[in-house]
């Protein structure tokens, strides 16, 4: 799995800011489960709060909502981009991504007329990405991975199912990915804070 290769279930907050996902594990596993089976009834463009990790919400520079999608309505709703790529944390292993272009998302609400991007997680974690990294990187708004042999052998992933959700364990529901080998060396680990997991809202900021 991913996590073995140490992302980011290793990763910490003296590297990223981000509490451990062991934490999280123990706090939202049982909620996530539910609110995974209930919020297939919800649609984009339904005011939500951002504190649902099964959720992740569009947001005007005020923080009114624009659009709220689950896994699987984002993946409607988007082209999936292909990103196979190392991260901080996988000491050089490279993880086979899908999802949509955050470009793309931003586009699609208009909100990209700001400096910034301010990304929230579901830990209360904050960080500003510029749009400047946006256009020239390209990242993704992760949603699943390339399943292992191993989790094809072992039936985690069904006959034909070539990929999976990205889980807690994953950084999922939703990850922003970077395709590190393109990111200028001093980003490593200065800006590792712009792979943001467990992602619930996106606003436009200053």
């Amino acid at each position: 799995m991913m996590a073995e290769a140490g992302t980011p279930k290793t990763a910490t907050s003296e590297n990223t800011g981000h509490k451990g996902c062991g934490y999280f594990r123990k706090n939202l596993a049982a909620f996530l489960a539910t609110a995974l089976l209930t919020c297939t009834l919800m649609i984009p463009g339904v005011s939500l709060a951002n504190d649902d990790p099964a959720m992740i919400q569009m947001q005007s520079v005020t923080g009114d909502p624009l659009a709220t999608f689950t896994q699987e309505q984002l993946k409607q709703a988007f082209p999936m981009v292909d990103m196979i790529t190392e991260t901080p944390w996988t000491n050089g292993v490279k993880i086979h991504f899908r999802g949509p272009s955050l470009k793309d998302m931003v586009a699609k609400y208009k909100i990209g007329d700001k400096t910034n991007l301010e990304v929230a997680a579901f830990d209360n974690y904050i960080i500003k990405i510029t749009m400047e990294e946006v256009s020239e990187f390209a990242p993704i708004v992760a949603l699943e991975r390339a399943c292992s042999d191993d989790e094809k052998k072992n039936g985690t992933c069904p006959k034909g199912q070539d990929y999976i959700p990205l889980s807690l364990d994953d950084g999922g529901p939703f990850y922003i990915v970077w395709p590190l080998a393109k990111l200028p060396k001093p980003y490593v680990p200065a800006r590792n804070s712009i792979w943001v997991w467990f992602a619930t809202s996106v606003r436009p900021a200053d």
